[in-house]
């Protein structure tokens, strides 16, 4: 192992900021000259000091050393560099060759940097005047009153120095000071060379404090709610059937229903209260609203699936008891989980509902694969549907400390002393998933079209997005539930993913004359060293949509491939065409703002079930209250969304009443 010598700048034993290990099926033997050019350029154009570690002539791994936002363009530009690396030739690598001088790029880039260089001052203290210089603009913020009783101070949520908002000063060129606690209340002091920057900063800084409120005071109220309450009086614990991709969670509740009770299914054709339809309105307003000033890609969507509650809170060994109704509210409302997974049939019944779906004209009609892209078929048993593939990877950058090998030695010879290696990261350091999705799309002429992959992670530590909605609709009869399911990942630029994900991306394909109908899987890739070593887990889906009539929600039924399953299992989804635009606003959010959505419940959930008016006045109080606005009715938004849910849920019962033996009841 060589490493190259490194500039006199960096002191040999100096941490990296970072370390970018080349994939073992992207290394190839580099010439000297070229490593020297390779360094030489990321110098210039990143202002990074990189040290390239090699073997037998291949490059292994690179500590970067830098700034932060200099460290992300070294990033990109080695993953290009590794990316391309292993296609070239060594006879074309041996000429190692210097780009072109190009004067109006170059001065581009300095008045960048110069720009960047001079934004970097307000991170720092405000500078000092002379006695004669007028005073600079500023405004004092006091922390809000009703954080003071909680535990949280301006540096518990932005940091010692308040680096948090480091992005905010850069952007609003502004100094952010905390000022000396007075008698317990705390003040920062945002001051500017610009009047009118303090104002704009002050709204900022603000709306950041509304996001502490938000996730101090838990905004986000879990709801649990039985719709066939009136069915039944036991709830008995039963064991997840032998089809489900995954039963880790394996105790299923079902509601035992009573003869001198509702008949079963009674709760669709008469439809929920408008106490009941207040509450799934306010805890879905208080939801949406706490996430409005949080960056992140999501997702949402209405989901039936199958009920099971949380191995965590119980086990095998509660199947078979039987509980009061009351008594298994209180507990999933409590200490026990309550989990609606995405799967709710297998194989063959997810084939009757797609079926039963295709010949619903009362309800359904025709509608694009991808929302506003692909081809609209002419009926709806004519739908063709979307592919999806969706892989999860640790993090391939992340390096994993190995002992050094022995050193080799002559017989007879005595050992060398061996000097320790250190581990290039924390044994204790929690690990980063990525994720990696594509999307395959039809045209006019029934060819699939592979869109642009997509990139995202999750929070180091984390196994699974995060969920930021808790509403569930309890079908407790039939052990499924309808979820709000709100879910959220970090999404991440390719340029900055590992080259081996973009490698892998760019391998994946559909199966040659892939039959639309067949329940084999329809992705395959290339499975190289690395995607063996890293590859935690990956879902296909096949998903069929169909419009739902006088509104812009549509059904989505999606047939699902996991690892170590042969055949898929089904869901089924409900969503408004306009959620995944309203929420794409929170991906590119930048600090101290906030979505422009207006009024949350009409532009969510508009009256007519139609097209929203969003972008109206945001909102400027956060409520703190869950008990505020309790009065307000419910909208006729909620009203129509519901009652599509119910009418989804008569058909679904209908196919699955007489899969199971028994008689379909007529709505």
């Amino acid at each position: 192992m060589s490493v190259w010598t490194a500039p006199p700048l960096i002191d040999k034993g100096r941490k990296p900021n970072k370390i970018i290990p080349v994939p073992p099926e992207y290394r190839r033997i580099t010439l000297l000259r070229e490593r020297d050019l390779l360094v030489h350029d990321l110098l210039i154009n990143t202002n990074c000091v990189v040290v390239p570690h090699s073997d037998q002539s291949r490059i292994t791994r690179f500590d970067i050393h830098g700034t932060s936002t200099a460290v992300e363009r070294a990033v990109a530009q080695i993953n290009k560099w590794i990316a391309n690396a292993h296609i070239k030739s060594k006879a074309s690598s041996a000429w190692a060759k210097m780009p072109a001088f190009n004067a109006n790029d170059w001065y581009y880039d300095q008045v960048t940097e110069m720009e960047t260089g001079r934004k970097q001052m307000f991170k720092e203290a405000v500078p000092e005047l002379a006695e004669d210089a007028p005073k600079l603009p500023s405004a004092i913020v006091d922390w809000p009153e009703d954080l003071r009783s909680y535990p949280i101070t301006p540096r518990d949520a932005f940091g010692n120095k308040l680096e948090v908002l480091n992005e905010l000063r850069m952007r609003d060129e502004v100094f952010i000071t905390l000022l000396p606690n007075n008698n317990g209340l705390w003040q920062v002091e945002i001051t500017g060379y610009e009047a009118r920057n303090v104002p704009i900063a002050e709204e900022h800084y603000r709306t950041m404090i509304d996001k502490v409120r938000a996730d101090t005071l838990g905004m986000q109220h879990p709801l649990n709610m039985i719709l066939d309450e009136t069915e039944g009086l036991d709830v008995v614990l039963e064991e997840a059937e032998d089809w489900w991709p995954s039963r880790t969670d394996k105790v299923v509740p079902r509601l035992v229903c009573t003869p001198m009770m509702y008949n079963p299914g009674t709760f669709r054709r008469d439809g929920l209260h408008s106490a009941q339809l207040g509450f799934i309105q306010r805890s879905f307003e208080q939801a949406l609203d706490a996430v409005r000033r949080k960056k992140g890609s999501y997702d949402f969507a209405i989901r039936l699936g199958s009920l099971v509650l949380g191995s965590k809170s119980v086990s095998a060994n509660d199947i078979g008891k039987i509980l009061r109704k009351e008594d298994f509210l209180k507990a999933i409302d409590s200490r026990v989980d309550i989990l609606v997974k995405k799967w709710v049939f297998d194989t063959a019944l997810g084939l009757k509902v797609l079926r039963r779906l295709a010949i619903a004209e009362h309800l359904l009609e025709p509608t694009k694969a991808a929302g506003f892209f692909g081809y609209l078929p002419a009926t709806l048993k004519e739908t063709r549907p979307m592919f999806r593939g969706t892989w999860v990877f640790r993090d391939p950058n992340a390096l994993v400390s190995q002992p050094a090998p022995a050193p080799f030695r002559h017989a007879g010879r005595p050992n060398l002393p061996q000097q320790p290696t250190p581990a290039t990261t924390a044994p204790s350091a929690p690990i980063t998933l990525y994720v990696v999705q594509t999307d395959w799309t039809d045209d006019e002429d029934g060819l699939y079209e592979k869109s642009e992959t997509r990139f995202y992670k999750l929070p180091p530590g984390k196994m699974a997005p995060k969920v930021n909605m808790d509403i569930n609709l309890l079908e407790l009869g039939e052990s499924r539930g309808w979820s709000f399911a709100l879910e959220s990942l970090i999404p991440v630029q390719p340029q900055l993913v590992s080259a081996a994900l973009t490698g892998f991306a760019k391998s994946v394909t559909m199966q040659p004359k892939y039959d639309v109908r067949s329940n084999n899987r329809f992705a395959r890739w290339e499975s190289t060293p690395t995607v063996k070593k890293h590859l935690v887990t990956y879902r296909m889906d096949k998903i069929y949509s169909f419009a739902i009539k006088e509104t812009c929600y549509k059904v989505e039924l999606t047939a699902m491939w996991y690892p170590m399953k042969q055949t898929p299992v089904w869901g089924l989804a409900v969503r408004h065409i306009e959620w995944a635009t309203h929420l794409a606003e929170l991906e590119r959010l930048p600090v101290g703002d906030q979505a422009r959505w207006g009024d949350t419940i009409s532009t969510f959930l508009p009256d007519d079930g139609q097209m929203s008016s969003a972008h109206g006045p945001v909102k400027k109080q956060v409520k703190l209250d869950r008990d505020e606005k309790q009065d307000e009715p419910p909208r006729t938004g909620i009203r129509i969304l519901v009652g599509r849910l119910m009418q989804i849920s008569e058909i679904v019962s209908s196919v699955t009443a007489l899969a199971d033996g028994g008689v379909a009841l007529q709505g």
